[in-house]
């Protein structure tokens, strides 16, 4: 495979893809401005041709990337994609993992099993909120929530499904129920099929992440005596839930992103 090389016209380049199970985002990075990002599904991302044609794409019109972080949550993708990544560019990608050196303390039983997207995501709500406690909620395929006291430590975290993988396992687990998109209902009850599968997916999720966010916070304070924790919201469908759930302290749809840049920038060889 051809090698491509170029030179990076504004500085170093430093490119995360983020491999998710239903999304891979791709960000360059070029010193301390915002990223610029592109989006396809996973599923199209596994193709080695239209992966590698992407990386040519991003590489003449960014410049070659110096550093690479793959942050995968699906292993397979992540083999082949940092494959390409040392065929094309020569460059050796950071697999972000719990092995490597982080800016928080993970105690958890199976590191080996903890996310990349929720090591990402820790990492960068322990910076944003240095010395300040942090819930950071992943709104996505699966929700998550992952918990840092104010010295950094890690708490714990819950996981549950995704409002689209609510949706979906109503349709594919019953024989009548259709699927429906997922969106902010018009009203609480529903006077149709879906728009009662809507409402109920939506209000639950809703009364399920801010009762869990009041519910972590105060036994954070109970246990630590530390003040009420600081809320970073991500993932795709955080601009959809977000304004039902009170005070967030940050919406930011780029966290695991800008977290799995930390994170190469602190392990970069």
């Amino acid at each position: 495979m051809q090698s491509f090389r170029s030179e990076s016209p504004a500085g170093v380049v430093r490119l995360v893809i983020d491999i998710g199970n239903t999304t891979t985002t791709l960000a360059v990075f070029t010193g301390d401005s915002e990223p610029s990002v592109e989006s396809m599904p996973s599923a199209l991302f596994g193709e080695t041709d239209a992966m590698a044609g992407l990386f040519a794409s991003l590489a003449h019109r960014h410049g070659a990337p110096e550093s690479v972080a793959v942050c995968s949550v699906v292993p397979a993708l992540a083999t082949t994609c940092s494959f390409l990544i040392g065929s094309l560019f020569s460059v050796a990608a950071v697999t972000i993992a719990a092995s490597l050196r982080l800016p928080f303390r993970l105690d958890y039983a199976t590191p080996h099993t903890f996310g990349a997207d929720r090591i990402a995501l820790c990492a960068w709500g322990c910076h944003l909120f240095e010395k300040k406690p942090v819930i950071a909620v992943d709104i996505g395929t699966a929700i998550t929530f992952d918990v840092l006291d104010a010295s950094g430590a890690y708490r714990g975290g819950l996981i549950m499904p995704g409002i689209d993988m609510m949706a979906g396992a109503l349709h594919s687990r019953t024989a009548q129920l259709p699927q429906v998109r997922i969106d902010r209902p018009g009203s609480l009850l529903g006077r149709s099929t879906e728009e009662c599968i809507r409402s109920g997916i939506f209000w639950g999720a809703v009364r399920q992440i801010a009762g869990l966010i009041d519910a972590i916070g105060a036994e954070l304070v109970s246990e630590t005596g530390q003040p009420a924790p600081e809320v970073l919201l991500t993932g795709g469908n955080s601009r959809l839930i977000a304004p039902e759930l009170g005070e967030v302290s940050v919406i930011d749809e780029l966290a695991v992103l800008r977290g799995a840049d930390l994170l190469l920038r602190m392990n970069m060889r």
